[in-house]
């Protein structure tokens, strides 16, 4: 009766082992299936070549802290970084010629009004040389007769210009832009000034004059501009008693500005 057991397990096992072997090879089957699958939907990366830059995805980890900086060694130096739009207004190389029209700003007992002319010529966009004219005509404040005939004030003695002629150094530090109503950019050029010259005195002296301006050009085109400056001449005169004094005239003067030749450099 053992016996008969015994053989009837056995036989019961050799039955079952071709099924449990069919059902690992099912198995194996379906996770080969699997995987393939998982493989079709991964995203290909070419292989790295030996030159290639890297890229942000290989240097940069998940968190976007970036670690690696070894690609900032081919960026192009901050010095060879240029300005693209070059000055609207060239003055290289180039004459100014200058007309308009002035008055003196700080003489409590006369009035005194002009026309101006400048000649300039520009060595380079910052430096420039310039021949200044000031034609003047003067007359008495009401402050001024009323010293002379109500108080019997004397005034002869009272020094004003009747002309200035002077020679500058034009110094042009800076060129920027500003807006006209919102309408137009207009560019600009600052300046500075600085010469000697002589001013003719209503009493006919040439008296030597320290010259100063600052002032403003502002492009219209390539060859016109407008122009105004405050011009503070220093300089010593002789009243008719005899005695000399120490006298200054501000000016405030606006006008036209015309350059040529044509700037065939831009």
């Amino acid at each position: 009766m053992l016996n008969k057991n015994i053989m009837t397990l056995m036989l019961f096992g050799l039955l079952a082992i071709p099924g449990v072997a069919f059902a690992q090879a099912d198995e194996a089957d379906d996770l080969d299936v699997i995987e393939l699958e998982l493989d079709k939907g991964t995203p290909k990366q070419a292989p790295p070549t030996a030159n290639a830059a890297p890229t942000y995805q290989e240097s940069t980890p998940k968190d976007n802290t970036l670690t690696d900086f070894s690609g900032l060694g081919t960026l192009s130096p901050f010095k060879e970084v240029s300005v693209i739009q070059k000055r609207f207004l060239p003055k290289t190389g180039r004459f100014q010629l200058f007309g308009g029209g002035t008055l003196v700003t700080n003489d409590p007992f006369f009035n005194t009004i002009g026309a101006v002319g400048k000649a300039s010529y520009f060595l380079s966009e910052t430096w420039g040389v310039e021949l200044n004219y000031f034609g003047l005509s003067t007359s008495t404040r009401q402050g001024t007769d009323d010293l002379r005939n109500n108080l019997n004030v004397s005034t002869e003695n009272l020094v004003y210009p009747k002309s200035f002629i002077g020679g500058d150094i034009v110094f042009v530090p800076v060129y920027g832009k500003m807006t006209w109503f919102n309408e137009r950019i207009v560019p600009f050029d600052l300046y500075f000034s600085a010469g000697y010259g002589t001013t003719e005195t209503q009493s006919g002296e040439n008296a030597g004059t320290v010259h100063l301006a600052a002032g403003q050009i502002f492009a219209l085109s390539k060859a016109h501009a407008v122009r105004w400056d405050f011009s503070w001449n220093f300089f010593n005169a002789t009243g008719i008693d005899g005695a000399q004094n120490s006298f200054n005239n501000l000016f405030l003067t606006v006008g036209w500005s015309w350059f040529f030749p044509e700037a065939s450099y831009r």
